[in-house]
């Protein structure tokens, strides 16, 4: 029995611009500009190479001299038409390139989509809590909260270190807000600019909670939820 050959997915990937419809499109358009340069040079050859006869006496010179000419005027031509469509395969290959860049991008957009949207399918109702610990000043973060941030599975950032993906034009309200309310007992409530730690897209939020206490009357925690706002990023203001 043959063997089927296995071919390593990496070689795949090595040649792949994009999806399956963008490499068809690619290649194909790469072996018709092919196809068509060696189409346009054996053209030129067969204008190049024309048998050579006998000589012609002096009284075809005349007809010779038109000949030539008429030659010279259709290499011209073909001259002309070579240049025109290295143009047009110069500028093929720039719009190819910008495609291929903007495919790029959208891919990773769609990447981050798809990740929101795998994780709103298993939705339930602590995805958008968080809170902060009074004593450890550690932040406890849903499955989604944690992604959505950029940290780790399963871990609890602790608020000094976590405070650095907040924009640094909003660090210091934001920790004002927290201690406002540990001291105070005010409702928490901010809107920020956040940048992942995983270098995904920077991202409005908006927190809002309230102070929970022991019987005792000392500050627990500060719980609530965020949102994603869907307004115009602060950055852009």
């Amino acid at each position: 029995m043959t063997t089927p050959i296995q071919l390593d997915k990496s070689i795949f990937d090595y040649f792949s611009v994009g999806g399956v419809w963008q490499n068809i499109l690619f290649y194909a358009a790469i072996f018709c500009l092919l196809y068509i340069n060696i189409l346009l040079t054996r053209r030129k050859k067969s204008y190049k190479l024309q048998p050579v006869g006998d000589l012609p006496d002096e009284k075809d010179e005349s007809a010779l001299t038109t000949a030539d000419s008429a030659g010279l005027k259709t290499n011209a031509a073909l001259n002309n038409e070579i240049a025109t469509l290295r143009n047009e395969l110069l500028a093929l290959g720039e719009k190819l390139e910008l495609s291929y860049m903007k495919s790029e991008r959208l891919n990773g957009q769609l990447s981050e989509i798809l990740d929101s949207v795998e994780l709103t399918m298993v939705y339930d109702h602590t995805l958008w809590d968080w809170s902060l610990d009074f004593s450890s000043k550690e932040i406890t973060l849903s499955e989604y909260g944690l992604k959505l941030f950029g940290f780790p599975e399963n871990t609890k950032p602790v608020l000094n270190e976590a405070i650095h993906i907040v924009d640094p034009r909003h660090q210091a309200a934001f920790m004002d807000a927290v201690e406002k309310s540990f001291n105070t007992g005010a409702d928490f409530s901010i809107t920020c600019l956040v940048h992942p730690l995983n270098g995904s897209q920077s991202k409005e939020i908006k927190a809002a909670g309230r102070v929970y206490y022991n019987e005792y009357g000392t500050p627990l925690k500060l719980s609530g939820k965020f949102s994603i706002t869907h307004t115009e990023p602060l950055m852009m203001r």
